[in-house]
């Protein structure tokens, strides 16, 4: 009888003991308070989630963002040749002002 006694108090302390660590991690009313008011509400998910791009949406801007590369790589190129064009043609510009220049200084002795 003893035994069996001194097993039921074994076992009542080893609940005890677990009780105090089940209240050591439970969370108290104001941490639950502080929780419910930074968690977002289902109405607010649900805005969220219809604001939300899909992965097609995704995929589609992916799609338009290399398209746009691509183009500007074409008009940088374009750019390229147009500015050595101008180039080209600032240069007989000049030569043909020198031209001009000298049939003038010749044409005036």
């Amino acid at each position: 009888m003893e035994h069996m006694l001194q097993r039921i108090l074994d076992k009542l302390e080893k609940m005890g003991t677990e009780l105090e660590e089940v209240k050591a991690n439970m969370a108290t009313k104001q941490e639950l308070e502080e929780i419910k008011a930074n968690m977002a509400t289902k109405q607010e998910l649900e805005e969220i989630k219809a604001n939300m791009a899909t992965k097609q949406d995704l995929a589609l801007v992916q799609q338009a963002v290399l398209e746009t590369n691509e183009i500007v790589k074409k008009l940088e190129s374009k750019i390229d040749n147009h500015e050595q064009l101008l180039t080209l043609l600032s240069h007989r510009s000049l030569e043909h002002e020198a031209s001009i220049s000298s049939i003038r200084f010749i044409l005036t002795k």
